[in-house]
């Protein structure tokens, strides 16, 4: 009688310990937020806000209280780890970091915080098994995204053609004094996995109140960033955005009418695109984007170089997390013709990795990308309508910012970096709860 007493005790305790797990793992987003919030910030600011990343493994430890694991598992996550440990050791082997590794350790902050969007992602649809509230929040940050992209831009005269539109933006000074300026060529690297994403999801289907509410919130972001990305005219942005957006025609609309109308209207904006890059609005006397466009590839050409050199020197460890920009490198490395102050990044995107973790942060790189594409094409392949339209999204947001990645870049430890963790996220969300539902038992 008295161990039958226990055993109901203890089972009655563990029930209750369960509940609590599960309310608690509730709050899991809050951190996530507060986190992409704090890590927005420069070191000075954003040193304060690191100890955040502890509660990363507590919320994985009180998961396996509730629900027997510290995550889920899913095709991206050994890669993932894979980079945590290669960035660890590159601070002990890399030329530049070696001498004081732990002083840079900070550089993993924002990747951490990416990897924990994956993994929170992944979680969510095997918990609720429903994307609603990953695409509720999709809808927030890219929105508030194009919002910042609108009115915090530092436009320069690639946009002098196009003035009259970006005089006519109300005044919104709240947002640059709240997020600071940005150059166009920064934020366009954000704008173009966006831009795609919800071009792609301008197809939801769904008859309730909630995919309607879910649709418009779609069309609004997408009008909103592709706004942003067209006044800022990144010129590697928009061309990556426009081809993956003539790629993704075909694979989202089955009628010929429908797909000749889309195409004809992507045509336009190439033809504006194509007169704006002649010239044709460029009021006389004032130097000309073709002017201005080669002495930009020039300089380009010059950074690469050093990145190249970087590769040729160290091509197992490059420099070390994001020192292609520090003082050392720059002298080592140098890139005179680029006189317009600190050289940001090597405006590649796979010169950039290379130079900071060598060949083998390269690799592990490009397989993140093959790893999340395959995944979503068997999404694409099996899913319903909706998760197919998400599935292109993210694909193309991917195919689309690779692209630009030619031409310049979003490094991994940029602030701006957190909308490609958030499109990996998505994708191996999308995979996922593809793969549950395929694989679930008819009835």
């Amino acid at each position: 009688m008295i161990n039958s007493n226990n055993t109901v005790t203890k089972a009655h305790k563990n029930v209750i310990l369960h509940t609590i797990s599960k309310a608690f793992l509730r709050i899991e987003p809050l951190l996530l937020t507060v986190m992409i919030y704090a890590f927005w910030y420069p070191i000075e600011e954003r040193s304060r806000w690191l100890p955040l990343l502890i509660g990363v493994p507590i919320f994985m430890l009180v998961r396996v209280v509730a629900y027997g694991r510290l995550f889920t598992r899913f095709p991206l996550d050994v890669w993932l780890i894979a980079f945590l440990l290669l960035g660890f050791l590159n601070l002990y082997l890399s030329p530049y970091t070696s001498a004081n590794p732990m002083s840079r350790l900070y550089q993993l902050g924002r990747p951490a915080l990416g990897m924990a969007l994956c993994l929170y992602f992944v979680e969510y649809v095997r918990v609720y098994k429903r994307l609603d509230a990953l695409l509720i929040a999709t809808v927030l940050i890219s929105g508030l995204v194009g919002i910042v992209a609108l009115f915090a831009s530092d436009w320069t005269n690639k946009s002098d053609q196009l003035r009259f539109l970006i005089n006519a933006l109300p005044p919104f000074e709240a947002v640059r004094r709240g997020f600071g300026g940005f150059n166009v060529n920064e934020i366009a690297g954000s704008l173009v996995w966006l831009v795609p994403l919800f071009a792609a999801l301008l197809a939801w289907r769904g008859r309730s109140v909630f995919d309607r509410v879910l649709r418009w919130s779609f069309v609004l972001v997408f009008v909103i960033t592709s706004l942003a990305l067209f006044l800022g005219q990144s010129r590697f942005a928009i061309v990556g955005a426009l081809i993956a957006l003539v790629l993704m025609v075909p694979l989202l609309i089955t009628r010929r009418r429908g797909r000749l109308a889309a195409w004809a209207v992507i045509l336009l904006f190439m033809i504006l695109e194509i007169m704006i890059a002649r010239n044709v609005f460029t009021p006389p006397g004032v130097e000309t984007l073709g002017e201005r466009d080669e002495s930009s590839m020039s300089i380009r050409f010059d950074i690469w170089g050093a990145a190249l050199d970087i590769i040729q020197d160290y091509p197992l460890t490059g420099v070390g997390m994001n020192m292609f920009r520090e003082n050392p490198v720059r002298a080592d490395y140098p890139v005179p013709t680029f006189i317009q102050g600190r050289l940001p990044h090597a405006h590649n995107e796979y010169f950039q990795i290379s130079s900071d973790l060598g060949l083998p942060g390269l690799f592990i790189f490009i397989t993140w990308y093959g790893v999340v594409l395959y995944g979503l094409y068997r999404a694409y392949r099996v899913g319903s309508h909706n998760i197919r339209a998400l599935a292109v999204g993210v694909a193309g947001g991917l195919i689309a910012h690779a692209l630009f990645g030619f031409g310049d870049a979003v490094t991994l430890w940029d602030r701006f970096a957190f909308v490609f963790w958030w499109l990996l996220a998505l994708g191996s969300a999308a995979d996922y709860i593809t793969i549950r539902q395929s694989s679930a038992p008819s009835i």
